[in-house]
């Protein structure tokens, strides 16, 4: 269940190591390409990697941060 983009409930311990492994492998796949990620980034990726918010929340973080939306 979802209230403005944060999750309200649990996710399965599976679901919390398989969004921590894409969000790994997404942060090494823009390391290999020579950028760097921010802080601010990875505090709101290990709160999606919890379940505490979800990818639409990541997402609007994200592009907010950037100006982008």
């Amino acid at each position: 269940m979802r209230r403005d983009g944060v999750m309200i409930g649990t996710i399965s311990e599976s679901a919390v190591r398989r969004r921590a492994e894409s969000v790994g492998l997404s942060v090494q796949s823009v390391r290999l390409e020579g950028g760097d990620v921010t802080r601010a980034f990875i505090r709101d990726a290990g709160e999606y990697a919890r379940g505490i918010i979800d990818s639409a929340e990541l997402l609007s973080r994200t592009r907010h941060r950037y100006g982008l939306e």
